[in-house]
């Protein structure tokens, strides 16, 4: 999995499952390009990595001006992408019926349409080269009905959707498009929610979300960030269209 002098381009790369993956491709010898809207994060991983192959730009993923820039950029400043992960995301704890609208419209702007700018202005350079890896960051909320966050459900199954769709239609300019669906992770996004909708202290919340799956307890960032670095190297090089779940067996009950 040596991805020695292959450009990166990573969203939601300040913090997270998206940290974790920047650290890890690094380790493998990829040039890291990170795209965040978070500037004060990127900025602090950026000093905490001093590394002539890493680079920051901040983005909002839900506009497609900063999505164009930032891809315009990476390839100014590295000459190529090679990789696309499609990796930023938030989640709205909300039942259907007491959700607004504003909240609906947002989380599909940030988990699905921000999938959609990024994926359409770097094709056009995978298409250019003949060559390419898009990763999206999906979930097994995608796949299952996961309590309270129906709107978070419903983006990560079209996300999952879209990464079919993007791997037929671009498979013939070998173009690979997969999807990883994570379960429960160990992250900062699910620590402020498991805080946020909870009475019990956070160690409780943990636990009892850790009994959900087989394996018994949550994932970690860096394992997530593993599987994304197989579907960017030439081991899955005969995958694409493929919805890789990573969730410590909790889909197979």
């Amino acid at each position: 999995m040596n991805l020695a002098g292959k450009v990166v381009l990573i969203t939601g790369g300040a913090s997270g499952i998206g940290l974790a993956a920047v650290k890890l491709f690094l380790e493998h010898g990829a040039i890291v390009a990170v795209a965040d809207i978070n500037e004060k994060s990127g900025k602090q991983l950026v000093e905490s990595l001093p590394h002539e192959h890493l680079a920051f730009f901040k983005t909002d993923i839900t506009n497609e001006s900063d999505c164009q820039k930032t891809v315009q950029s990476v390839l100014n400043q590295f000459g190529t992408i090679d990789v696309l992960i499609n990796n930023a995301g938030i989640e709205i704890v909300s039942p259907v019926h007491e959700m607004t609208l504003e909240d609906w419209n947002h989380i599909v702007q940030v988990n699905l349409t921000g999938v959609f700018l990024m994926s359409k202005h770097t094709l056009p350079h995978m298409l250019e080269k003949k060559s390419g890896s898009i990763i999206n960051t999906g979930s097994v909320g995608g796949l299952v009905g996961w309590p309270d966050i129906p709107a978070y459900n419903a983006t990560k199954g079209g996300v999952i959707q879209l990464t079919k769709s993007m791997a037929v239609d671009y498979a013939a300019h070998q173009i690979r498009v997969n999807c990883i669906a994570p379960g429960i992770i160990d992250t900062p996004l699910n620590e402020k929610s498991f805080v946020d909708n909870h009475s019990e202290s956070l160690e409780v919340v943990k636990k009892e979300k850790a009994k959900v799956n087989p394996l018994r307890r949550l994932g970690k960032p860096e394992e997530i960030a593993g599987v994304m670095l197989f579907l960017a190297s030439d081991l899955s090089s005969y995958m694409t269209g493929s919805v890789v779940t990573a969730d410590g067996g909790y889909t197979a009950r």
